[in-house]
């Protein structure tokens, strides 16, 4: 498949001035954009009286910050395409409150697998890699999408196992031999103590990495925390925190010095 997402360019050896120049340009295409097409931005400009013209990276504070509450109250406000141009509705668990719908069209799915896709150049991954997706795709999860569909723009072969089931877990590692594992760590800690106890030595299967999904497994200064050790300490694979949300349709994945997230600048703007 191809390695370029089309309509944006690729600025992961772009200058630091290069990736501001494209920031500021597609900020005021998002504004001109939601200014048209949001119920909730417009709403947000009118009541705040923001002149979109005079927004830019600098003062990108001056709009108030979308809240959790902001989402649950006023969900479908924020849609900005007819709803015949939604190809699929994805939710949030809800833990926190009312689960929010988030509704993407191809052009939002074709940026949820560019993220992934990237995400997976930086930890080193080809065509060549053989991935085993052990996460539902089911339930409005986004992340089993997003991860599926940039293993498709990758190139690269998928084992769609879902979640759980230790069991079908390393019974797939053994036959279908996959390089990257796609899970909960604290499940991977599962599938460690069935495999000792059936005698199943992990350090010969085929497996090189996992990306770990929903946990986290560095401490504040980027040191290992415990369930990444207890994890090492059996099997010897290289681990990949990553972080995303539902809300913001974007996954943040570290590299292999493992010293932070990689933001992608094409994708996101992130201000401090």
């Amino acid at each position: 498949m191809s390695n370029k997402f089309i309509g944006i360019p690729d600025l992961e050896s772009k200058t630091a001035n290069e990736i501001i120049q494209f920031q500021e340009m597609e900020l005021r295409k998002l504004l001109r954009y939601l200014s048209k097409h949001s119920i909730f931005y417009q709403n947000v400009f009118k009541a705040n009286q923001i002149d979109i013209k005079n927004i830019n990276l600098q003062n990108l504070s001056k709009i108030p910050p979308t809240t959790k509450e902001d989402l649950q109250a006023n969900n479908f406000d924020f849609l900005c395409v007819e709803k015949k141009q939604i190809a699929e509705y994805f939710a949030t668990s809800g833990t926190l409150g009312n689960p929010v719908t988030i509704a993407l069209s191809n052009e939002d799915l074709d940026r949820l697998a560019h993220n992934e896709y990237l995400s997976f150049q930086k930890i080193g991954c080809n065509e060549s890699d053989v991935f085993q997706l052990m996460v539902t795709m089911d339930k409005q999860f986004m992340a089993g999408i997003a991860y599926y569909t940039g293993i498709q723009k990758l190139g690269a072969s998928v084992i769609r196992i879902g979640s759980g089931n230790e069991i079908m877990q390393l019974e797939s590692i053994i036959k279908n031999q996959p390089t990257v594992l796609i899970a909960v760590p604290s499940f991977i800690k599962k599938m460690i103590t069935y495999a000792e106890k059936n005698n199943i030595n992990l350090n010969t299967t085929s497996v090189k990495k996992l990306i770990c999904i929903g946990e986290s497994i560095r401490n504040n200064n980027f040191e290992p925390n415990e369930l990444a050790k207890s994890i090492k300490k059996h099997w010897n694979i290289q681990l990949f925190s990553t972080y995303a949300s539902t809300e913001k349709q974007t996954a943040f994945t570290e590299c292999g010095f493992g010293n932070g997230n990689h933001v992608h600048s094409e994708l996101m703007i992130l201000k401090f």
